[in-house]
């Protein structure tokens, strides 16, 4: 994987854990279905970005 998306992903993951965290601490109910759910929907955009982009290099070359 890219760096890039690297430096992206894991501050964004520390991010969405402090605020598990701290709304937790501070009494509020979270939904941990909704919250994982939003977690795999980013990941699996990146995931469509790098695909489409690889596919659009490998058109580029011919």
């Amino acid at each position: 994987m890219n760096r890039s998306f690297l430096i992206i992903i894991i501050p964004a993951i520390a991010v969405a854990l402090g605020y598990f965290f701290v709304l937790r601490w501070l009494g509020y109910e979270l939904e941990p279905f909704r919250f994982v759910m939003a977690g795999f929907m980013a990941v699996a955009a990146v995931i469509f970005v790098q695909w489409y982009q690889r596919r659009k290099a490998s058109r580029s070359k011919q």
